[in-house]
């Protein structure tokens, strides 16, 4: 999908995939992964609502956005809020490869993506998406990813589904599975999408 079609949706208002305050699982995450502040990169911000709660929390956050609506009310909610991210706009990880962008050299310690892995559904693109994590990870850093479960059947349009078998042969060649389970995209929403939240731990063996 291209740029057109995440920057319409922001701009009307439709975006089924935004997590209300924030991503619902990411205090859960925090607490049991025991993850203190630190480095952190979100690969799809949206709206920032993620980053933001992360910020309040000593976190030094950083947002990738490739809808240019969502990135300016990411800006503005983290003003509102009175907290300082970094926004980048760009396509993760084709514009983000190498030292062409200040993610370059960083060395992340924690990475998430709410439904933006999953869309990437050739060989290829997965390969691409999950090594361009493992580079801005440092060694052992941890990655959060929400993924739609295929348990929730293949359903009639949506992102595409992914099963417990097609998560694990996608990423175990760069990261150890420290978590995978399966839950909704949005707790405690009404008919959300079942989900796999996913927490992984990079093996440290590619570099930016």
């Amino acid at each position: 999908m291209g740029v057109n079609y995440w920057d319409s949706s922001y701009e009307s208002g439709h975006v089924p995939w935004d997590p209300g305050p924030y991503d619902g699982h990411l205090p859960e995450i925090v607490e049991r992964e025991r993850i203190s502040a630190c480095r952190v990169v979100d690969i799809g911000c949206g709206t920032g609502k993620s980053l933001v709660w992360l910020a309040e929390r000593g976190f030094e956050c950083t947002g990738i956005e490739i809808a240019p609506t969502a990135l300016q009310m990411a800006k503005e909610l983290a003003g509102r809020r009175g907290v300082t991210c970094d926004w980048l706009y760009g396509r993760f990880p084709d514009d983000f490869h190498g030292r062409k962008h200040r993610l370059g050299d960083a060395s992340f310690e924690l990475a998430i993506d709410r439904g933006v892995f999953h869309l990437h559904t050739s060989t290829s693109d997965q390969r691409r998406f999950v090594e361009g994590v493992a580079r801005i990870l440092g060694p052992h850093g941890l990655w959060y990813s929400l993924l739609a479960s295929s348990s929730g059947g293949n359903g009639f349009g949506g992102p595409p589904r992914w099963s417990r078998r097609e998560v694990t042969a996608a990423v175990s060649q760069h990261f150890e599975i420290v978590r995978l389970e399966e839950s909704v995209f949005t707790p405690g929403e009404n008919g959300s999408m079942a989900a796999w939240v996913c927490v992984l731990r990079n093996r440290g063996r590619l570099a930016a």
